[in-house]
């Protein structure tokens, strides 16, 4: 896929770690193609909760299905690292899809990705529960975040709990409550520091 340097120095955007590109709900005149860094689509399930649909990086275009439509922004985005995006509008997208047979094969591809992408997530929402939503999550949560001893990973519960609503569209206090679950039934215990924290083994 091939971007003329004029093209790319005019409409390069840069975002910091946590900043939103676009929220949720608001009107959508540019899409983007990340050529640096990474990018998380949020969902809200709740006035205070969000669910993480995909993780994106380099390569990957977001952002398009509001300016084809025409409609409100679905999900919101935001950069998880230093990023880079070229930002396309509707007259430049036209152009790329008309000129660019190699952009117009990967926008195809995209869109057929996106509806496989929305049917497994809907599949995954119907048959999985919140209880397991979180023990899967919990163990994922602690192998990237957690501290690492040499019985398991020590994980903060409040620490959790927020990623916990941030990224899986979970309440807080739902979360809370469910890990007091897991350690009556001895999935996870008490760090040697307190209560504030859990072990978490890892998974055989």
């Amino acid at each position: 896929m091939k971007i003329n340097r004029e093209t790319f120095e005019k409409h390069l955007r840069l975002f910091s770690p946590g900043k939103v590109i676009f929220e949720e709900g608001e009107p959508g005149d540019v899409m983007y193609i990340i050529i640096q860094g990474e990018v998380e689509i949020r969902k809200k399930t709740a006035a205070s909760t969000t669910k993480t649909l995909t993780v994106l990086h380099e390569g990957d275009i977001f952002g398009e299905m509001a300016l084809i439509e025409k409609k409100s922004r679905s999900a919101s985005a935001i950069a998880t690292q230093p990023t880079k995006l070229l930002a396309l509008n509707e007259n430049l997208f036209e152009k790329m899809i008309e000129t660019n047979p190699d952009f117009a094969k990967k926008m195809i591809k995209i869109l057929s990705e996106r509806i496989r992408k929305a049917n497994q997530i809907i599949q995954n929402l119907i048959t999985t529960n919140p209880y397991n939503q979180l023990l899967t999550g919990l163990y994922d949560y602690a192998k990237y975040n957690g501290t690492s001893t040499f019985k398991g990973f020590r994980v903060n519960i409040e620490k959790f709990a927020e990623w916990a609503s941030e990224h899986l569209g979970i309440q807080k206090k739902e979360v809370i409550s469910t890990v007091q679950t897991f350690l009556k039934r001895g999935i996870v215990k008490y760090s040697a520091t307190g209560q504030e924290e859990i072990l978490v083994e890892p998974r055989m």
